[in-house]
C-alpha cells in the first residue's frame, strides 16, 4: 500500500473512531440528562407510605442521585385522576380496587406501576366492649359503609356465611365518632389511621377484622400512571427514575421510620399530631411487606394478585364486567430499576 493512501486510511479509520467516542459521550450524557416527573398525592399530606416514599426520596436527595427533578402536589377534592388523564400530573395514588374499577366503568386507561398495600387497607371496627368477637357476630347488628358496600366486605360476611340481608347496612360517611355514640354496630376503618383516633384519640378501644385474615384477596394503594404516559420512551425513563428512588426510600423508611417521619413533617402542619403519623407508616409499612416483596423487592407485584382481585370484585359487585387485568398493570418499568 503506498504511503498516501496508508494515510488517508489512517486518517478516515481516526475520523471514524473519533466520531463513534463522540457519539458514545453524547448517549453517556443523554442518559445523565436531567428529567421531570410530576407527582401528585391522592390525599392531603400525611404519612401515608406512598406519600412518604416521595417525601424521603426528595429530602434524602435519592430523586436527585437519580438526575430526577421532581414537582411533589397533593389533591384536595380527588381531583389526582382527572389531572392525571388530562396530562397535567404524570404519577399518582390509587388503591388497587378503585383502579380496576375505573377501567371497567368508564373504561379509564389507567396502569398500576407498583404496589404499596399487599393487603387493603380497609377493615371493619367494633368497640371492645361489645360483645362482638368474630365477624360471624355481625348478623342482626347495624353496619356501616361509607360510600359504596364494599365487595371485600360482602366476601368476608359470605366467608362467615352471612350475606346483606343479615345486616343492617346504614351509610355513615367519614367520621368514626358514630360507633362510640352508638349509630352503628360495626363502622368500616382505614386501618392505617381510624382505628388509632378511635381507641388513642376518642378513648373507645376497638376490635377491628380484615377481610383478607380470611382470605378474601385484598390489595392497597398502587402508584398509578397513564396508558399515554407509558408510550413515550423519555416518559418512561423519567418513571424508571422515580420508582428507583421512591423504592430506595421505601426500604429507607423501614429502616429509619423516625427519619421517615422527619421528612413528612416538611409537608404536613406543623401542629401535625406525630403520634398518629406514626401510627399510618407503622400500619403501612406492615401491610407493605409479604413473602412476595422478599424474594423480589418492595413494590412488587403479580398478575395473579390484580387476577384475583378482579375477580372478587366481579363475583361481589364491584365490577359489572370482566376486564383484561393484564392491561392495567406493568411491572416491566419497576423491573428495570432493579435498585438503580
Amino acid at each position: 500500500m503506498g504511503a498516501v493512501r496508508f494515510a488517508v486510511v489512517i486518517f478516515w479509520s481516526l475520523t471514524a473512531v473519533a466520531a463513534l467516542s463522540a457519539c458514545g459521550g453524547d448517549d453517556e450524557r443523554s442518559a445523565q440528562e436531567r428529567l421531570s416527573i410530576e407527582f401528585m398525592a391522592g390525599f392531603r399530606a400525611q404519612a401515608n407510605l406512598p406519600f412518604v416514599a416521595v417525601y424521603v426520596a426528595q429530602a434524602q436527595g435519592f430523586f436527585d442521585d437519580a438526575g430526577l427533578d421532581v414537582t411533589i402536589r397533593h389533591a384536595t377534592e380527588g381531583e389526582h385522576i382527572r389531572l392525571l388523564l388530562s396530562g397535567d400530573v404524570d404519577v399518582t395514588t390509587q388503591p388497587a380496587s378503585e383502579l380496576l374499577q375505573r377501567r371497567a366503568d368508564p373504561g379509564a386507561p389507567l396502569v398500576a406501576v407498583a404496589l404499596f398495600g399487599q393487603r387493603g387497607d380497609l377493615g371493619y371496627a367494633v368497640l371492645e366492649e361489645s360483645g362482638i368477637e368474630t365477624p360471624r357476630d355481625f348478623a342482626g347488628k347495624t353496619v356501616g359503609f361509607k360510600v359504596v358496600v364494599q365487595a371485600e366486605f360482602l366476601a368476608l360476611l359470605s366467608a362467615y356465611g352471612l350475606g346483606v340481608d343479615d345486616v343492617e347496612l346504614v351509610p355513615v360517611g367519614f367520621n368514626p365518632v358514630v360507633l362510640t355514640e352508638g349509630q352503628v354496630d360495626v363502622y368500616p376503618v382505614f386501618l392505617s389511621n381510624e382505628p388509632d383516633t378511635l381507641t388513642r384519640v376518642i378513648g373507645a378501644p376497638v376490635r377491628v377484622f380484615e377481610a383478607a385474615d380470611v382470605g378474601v384477596p385484598t390489595l392497597g394503594v398502587t402508584y398509578v400512571v397513564s396508558e399515554e404516559f407509558l408510550e413515550d420512551a423519555t416518559k418512561r425513563e423519567a418513571l424508571r427514575r422515580f420508582l428507583a428512588a421512591t423504592m430506595r426510600a421505601f426500604e429507607f423508611a423501614l429502616a429509619d421510620p423516625d427519619a421517615a417521619i422527619e421528612a413528612t413533617r416538611a409537608f404536613i402542619p406543623e401542629d401535625a399530631d406525630l403520634e398518629h403519623e406514626r401510627f399510618i407508616l407503622t400500619t403501612e409499612l406492615g401491610n407493605a411487606l409479604s413473602p412476595l416483596t422478599t424474594e423480589n423487592g418492595v413494590g412488587w407485584f403479580t398478575l395473579a394478585q390484580f387476577q384475583a382481585l378482579h375477580d372478587l370484585l366481579l363475583a361481589f359487585g364491584g365490577i359489572e364486567q370482566a376486564i383484561a387485568v393484564e392491561e392495567a398493570i406493568d411491572r416491566s418499568i419497576l423491573e428495570e430499576t432493579d435498585g438503580n
